[in-house]
């Protein structure tokens, strides 16, 4: 047996060595999987060259796997270990991986199956994600379609993606940032694993460990599942009891909502009914008509809120508290609309309309209203989100200097779409699956409380930067990159030497010079005129990119169109959204929303459902003006400013650099722009 094996009979060690001698701990659990051990070696080999690594097997075989194992361990130029577990001490997949976690000697650890249906080849861009992202798990997502995971057989993906909405609905909060939660694919830093606290329990050790330590940042990689190379699955219907039994046990384990929740219902519900009955029969209110059961509810109704205001604050005691004013105010208009929509409607129907017994519609209406505030407090779980099947993502590379990977497609940067996936991706926006994106430390967070159908975002920077919104924000792709990406977009390019100017400019293309202008917004149409008339390409109409090899590239985004710019057949519509535009830009309306979002009221959601029903009418430039040809780079020669007496140089780049608080004045523009300004004690606008 190899030296680092633990012999058979002997309990395997619970805590690993006190500092990783080796980069990379690659955990293959095993059982009877003897003709894909040297197949597995073979390609991990290839795959981490270069990478301090070692292979461990938990073995729980009734073959000849781990001789095979101790055999290979003497023509690797790796280490490879092996656990061979007696069979006392088999308790599954989850149990074999939690213990090769505790005999680990790696800083980041590694599961992946025996079958070589998880391709080694991606181990290093697991790696790379998470130097990148700073994260403490990355999960290898199967690529999946509608039924599930795509590689298995229909049935066995069917099953998977059934039980991947049933743990959703079940922890709808620690789940959602990931989109298979039961790959057995992942990659975690060892630091940020506790082993002690796990529980493991059939093949889902991912979920145990999710579940376990909720507060872990969570990045993921999708990959295509392969077939099996030698052996049988190991998953049948006994695993599938196991995980519904491992299911039930995380949920009244982990944390105690659910059963809060029940208790607080009962006591809810008995409540009521008593105060219902009490005053319908014994107040003396006018018999035979449904003033009487209507009255009772109402009363009925309001004291429960009151209590429910009572209760709320010991169901979600764990959940971090906004300002008490706020929360007060918040919960109040949620029991009003519950009462007022939901609870005597359900009664006045059921007992007035319909002649049910008062009690019977009594207990009706709480039932209904509990289960309707549950999945509110627990924020929104809809179908859609619940899903397997990840979101396809749209990629932009602005001049190699910047790639980017959006789920909701972004038209300001569609001059840059490109049709595959970057070898890197720089700047990568997701949809939040539930409402709120989850509050990460070091992050940056704004979030106006309204769930999914608020303005809620948090930006994690970095070399590679990720940006979280709420679901609102996709409906609104206008609003979502103005004030959201492209204030994180002008940080990255300034890290890589670049800077994103309010200016506009045009080219000689055949002398390379070019003149960049400041001034009023929507400049697009005229500097398109000037490009037809004048033999000129266009950089920009509001941007363009400068970098310190004192080149300007283009940066073209859509153009608004005016009444002189008629689109194919889009006049009508252009002119009426223009129109309505102008109102929602007029000075009053302007300092209105600044006077909510200074109030720290949800102006920004405001502001993405007025821009999600009233778009702005905006086409690129060659749409508009026939002819239009873009420059890709040349040398600014001149800048033009509006007349103004005395403008320096410094006055002149200071211009450029001002955004002004009456276009960007709102939340969360400022806020990002500040944080990033400073971000890593840089001052990133000085330089």
């Amino acid at each position: 047996m190899h030296p680092g094996a633990t012999p058979p009979g002997r309990p395997a060690p619970h805590t690993a060595p006190q500092s990783p001698t080796v980069e990379l701990t690659v955990i293959v659990p095993t059982r009877n999987e003897a003709g894909n051990v040297g197949p597995l070696l073979d390609r991990l080999g290839e795959a981490l060259d270069g990478h301090s690594f070692e292979v461990l097997f938990v073995d729980d075989s009734t073959d000849a796997t781990p001789q095979i194992i101790t055999a290979e361990t003497a023509v690797r130029p790796f280490p490879v270990r092996v656990i061979a577990r007696p069979p006392a001490r088999r308790n599954g997949l989850s149990g074999a991986v939690v213990e090769g976690m505790a005999a680990a000697s790696g800083r980041w650890l590694c599961v992946i199956d025996a079958d070589l249906q998880h391709p080694p080849e991606l181990i290093p861009r697991l790696l790379a994600q998470a130097n990148r992202t700073a994260a403490d798990i990355v999960v290898a997502s199967r690529q999946a379609d509608w039924l599930g995971p795509v590689g298995l057989s229909r049935a066995r993906a069917l099953t998977s993606q059934l039980l991947t909405i049933l743990a959703r609905m079940v922890f709808p909060r620690v789940l959602k940032n990931v989109s298979d939660p039961l790959t057995g694919f992942f990659l975690a830093r060892r630091a940020a694993v506790d082993t002690t606290t796990l529980q493991p329990q059939g093949f889902k050790i991912l979920l145990e460990l999710l579940v376990r330590h909720p507060d872990l940042r969570v990045t993921e990689l999708h990959f295509d599942f392969a077939p099996r190379h030698e052996g049988q699955s190991k998953a049948d219907l006994n695993e599938g009891m196991r995980f519904f039994r491992h299911l039930t046990r995380l949920r009244l384990t982990v944390n105690q909502h659910l059963i809060r929740f029940l208790v607080l219902v009962a006591l809810l519900v008995a409540g009521n009914l008593a105060l219902l009955v009490g005053l319908a029969t014994g107040a003396g209110w006018p018999v035979g008509t449904s003033q009487p059961v209507l009255r009772a509810a109402a009363v009925a109704g309001g004291a429960t809120i009151v209590a429910v205001l009572l209760g709320e604050a010991w169901v979600f005691s764990d959940r971090p508290r906004g300002p008490a004013r706020r929360r007060l105010v918040a919960l109040l208009l949620l029991g009003t609309l519950f009462l007022l929509l939901i609870y005597l409607p359900a009664i006045w129907l059921l007992a007035v309309r319909l002649g049910a017994p008062y009690p019977l519609a009594g207990l009706a209406a709480m039932l209904l209203a509990g289960l309707a505030y549950y999945a509110l407090s627990e924020q929104w779980i809809w179908t859609r989100g619940l899903m397997m099947r990840p979101r396809a993502s749209t990629h932009y590379d602005i001049h190699g200097i910047v790639t980017v990977a959006s789920q909701v497609p972004l038209d300001d940067l569609a001059h840059f779409q490109t049709t595959a996936p970057p070898p890197r991706i720089d700047l990568q926006l997701r949809v939040d699956r539930h409402g709120t994106p989850s509050r990460v430390p070091g992050a940056i967070c704004y979030d106006e409380h309204l769930g999914r159908f608020g303005f809620g975002l948090t930006v994690m920077p970095g070399d590679f930067t990720e940006i979280v919104v709420s679901p609102l924000l996709e409906t609104s792709p206008a609003f979502l990159y103005t004030n959201v990406v492209e204030p994180v977009l002008r940080w990255l390019l300034l890290t890589r030497g670049y800077a994103l100017p309010r200016a506009g400019g045009v080219a000689e293309p055949e002398e390379g010079r070019a003149v960049l202008l400041s001034g009023p917004t929507d400049l697009g149409y005229g500097l398109g005129r000037l490009c037809t008339n004048g033999r000129l390409a266009f950089l920009g109409d509001d941007r363009v990119l400068l970098g310190r090899d004192g080149r300007a590239r283009r940066f073209p985004k859509p153009v608004t169109a005016r009444s002189e710019m008629r689109p194919p057949g889009d006049a009508a519509r252009a002119a009426v959204a223009l129109r309505l535009q102008r109102l929602l830009y007029s000075r009053p309306v302007r300092r209105l929303g600044l006077w909510l979002s200074e109030r720290r009221l949800p102006a920004a959601t405001i502001n993405t459902t007025l821009q999600r029903l009233i778009p702005q009418p905006k086409h690129p430039l060659h749409a508009l003006v026939p002819g239009v040809v873009y420059a890709d780079s040349a040398v600014p020669t001149a800048l033009l400013l509006p007349a103004a007496d005395g403008v320096t140089l410094a006055a002149a780049v200071a211009r450029l650099l001002d955004e002004g608080d009456t276009a960007f004045g709102f939340q969360p523009y400022p806020l990002l722009l500040g944080e990033l300004a400073r971000w890593g004690g840089r001052d990133w606008a000085a330089e």
